[in-house]
Parts: structure tokens; C-alpha cells; sequence
């Protein structure tokens, strides 16, 4: 009988009903680490957006032979890069459709002239240099960068003045692309 206690009089009894458990014991140690569990199920996708990061906007024209008009937008003879139709080739007027830092220059080889190019911005002057040619060929160049918002237009005007229109040389490439 592995279960008998004996009481004070050495009779052997079976050992009564289980009592109540005692209170919690203080907290142990914790153990060590688990293994990782599996994987979670794929979350459904996000909204789709159009990265502004490919953003581009450039161009580069010239003009060579002809000699512009003064007071009016420079119109190009010659499209090198306009991928993006930014720049409207039949007026030589650049149209801003992606708003952002844009560097603009232009340069300018010149004989037997006087030229005076400006860079305007709606209708404003925002750089404008000189340079006179007698007998032998002259270079001119210019570059700004400028804030634009869209809508905004930016292009160049020249003025040309020679005594012999007929010797007269001037060449002006002009480029302008977003920062």
C-alpha cells in the first residue's frame, strides 16, 4: 500500500480528497529563443503611382545663315534634341510643362557684327550680353538656371547690327534642360 499514511495509532487509511492548488509561485527565468515561424500571407498591393523620376525635359536648337529680327523670339534653323516638343521648333519658344530647376545657355559665334542676345522669361530679360566683331570671328555665351512652374515660357532674342549685312556671320545654339 503506497498510497496508506499512518496515523498515530499505526492503522493505515487510504489518503483523502485533493486539495485546493496554493498560490503562484514566483516568475522563472525565461527561456531560450524560439525557432522563426513561417512566413505571413502576401498583403494585397498599393495604389499605383506614376514616378515623377523620369521627368525629363530638354532641347537644343541652332540658327545659322539668317539673321534674326530684333525684339522677337529667335527663330532656330536647325533642331538638334527636342524629344520631348517642349521647346516649339516653328517659334523657337520653350514651354515649361514639368515644373522645376531648368539651365538654359546659348552660344553665340559671330563676324563682321554686333550682337546683343537676351535670355527672357515671359516677356522679362533675366541675362543679356554684348559683343562686337570687326575683322575677326567673336564668341558669346551665356547660361542661367532658373526656377520654372508650368506654363511658364523662356526663350532668345538677338539683335544683330552690321555696316555690310552681306559679310555679316552669326551662329547661335541654345539649350535648355531640366536640373
Amino acid at each position: 500500500m503506497a498510497n496508506a499514511v499512518l496515523e498515530k495509532g499505526g492503522c493505515a487509511i487510504p489518503p483523502g480528497p485533493r486539495g485546493r492548488p496554493g498560490p503562484p509561485g514566483a516568475r522563472g527565468p525565461p527561456g531560450p529563443r524560439g525557432i522563426p515561424g513561417l512566413p505571413g500571407m502576401e498583403g494585397i498591393p498599393g495604389p499605383s503611382v506614376k514616378c515623377p523620376c523620369n521627368r525629363m525635359s530638354a532641347f537644343t536648337v541652332k540658327l545659322s545663315g539668317q539673321l534674326p529680327s530684333p525684339s522677337k523670339p529667335v527663330p532656330f534653323t536647325e533642331v538638334l534634341y527636342n524629344a520631348q516638343k517642349d521647346l516649339q521648333e516653328d517659334t523657337g519658344v520653350f514651354t515649361c510643362r514639368v515644373p522645376g530647376n531648368y539651365h538654359f545657355l546659348f552660344d553665340v559665334d559671330l563676324h563682321h557684327c554686333k550682337v546683343t542676345v537676351q535670355l527672357m522669361r515671359d516677356k522679362s530679360s533675366v541675362l543679356e550680353k554684348h559683343q562686337v566683331s570687326t575683322k575677326e570671328p567673336r564668341n558669346l555665351s551665356g547660361m542661367l538656371t532658373l526656377p520654372l512652374s508650368v506654363g511658364e515660357k523662356v526663350w532668345l532674342e538677338a539683335e544683330v547690327e552690321a555696316e555690310k549685312p552681306e559679310q555679316a556671320r552669326v551662329t547661335i545654339y541654345f539649350s535648355g534642360f531640366l536640373t
